[in-house]
């Protein structure tokens, strides 16, 4: 079954997102860190990145000022055209590819087998029920070259607003009330053993962080994930 044909449609949602609602500018510090220690001797214009669920382009603004070769898919107009803005803007003359930037559901996307060498995803896939984020983790090996990278960030079970709301499946929940995933929409919550399920198919992990911290003024816990894979070799 074509799951995207089936799920909600949520262009409006995360176009209204983004379009009322300001975002970080620049990209988390362990994604810096990573990017800095796995390509510190490339070339870096020779390195193809996908970004999935790219939004407004903090991640990808930070890795085309660094030379990579940027790709991102987001499926909400409004945050691509942001995107692509602020490289215009902010990046006019920097020595990188052009970026490519594609509106689009990242459970189907629109480029080559073995295509990249890295994908990233901070804080998209959980976007989702399970059955999508499986559909997408096949498509994210299936445009990755063998033995590519793919870095992810996810929302562990013990993040505040898990369990609350409107349960849909096991892990996933809606109309959550407190917690990094409050507002947001639909939102599914890993716990580690999962994570080896769910991607062991199509990739071997070589670093999995668990993180804990407290945000005090906003009074709740964050559990983060911080996944390093490649893609299996077949």
């Amino acid at each position: 079954m074509d799951l995207i044909s089936t799920a909600p449609n949520y262009t409006g949602h995360w176009d209204e997102k983004f379009r009322s609602r300001s975002w970080g500018r620049y990209p988390p510090e362990d994604l810096v860190r990573f990017m800095g220690r796995r390509f510190r001797a490339a070339d870096k214009g020779a390195v193809k990145v996908l970004e999935v669920g790219c939004g407004p382009g903090a991640n990808l603004w930070f890795m085309h000022r660094e030379g990579f070769a940027v790709h991102g898919i987001d499926i909400s107009p409004t945050a691509i055209a942001i995107a692509n803005a602020r490289l215009a803007n902010e990046n006019a003359g920097i020595p990188s590819p052009a970026a490519d930037l594609r509106v689009g559901h990242f459970a189907r996307l629109p480029w080559p087998d073995g295509h990249f060498d890295l994908v990233v995803d901070i804080f998209a896939l959980y976007a989702n029920t399970t059955d999508v984020i499986g559909q997408t983790l096949v498509e994210i090996a299936r445009v990755l070259k063998p033995g590519a990278l793919f870095y992810s960030k996810l929302w562990g079970t013990h993040c505040t607003g898990y369990g609350l709301g409107r349960q849909i499946e096991p892990g996933t929940f809606d109309e959550i009330p407190e917690g990094p995933c409050r507002g947001m929409g639909v939102a599914h919550f890993f716990t580690r053993a999962e994570i080896d399920t769910l991607f062991g198919g199509c990739f071997q992990a070589t670093a999995i962080d668990r993180v804990i911290r407290s945000d005090v003024g906003a009074h709740q816990q964050i559990e983060e994930f911080h996944c390093q894979f490649t893609r299996a070799r077949r």
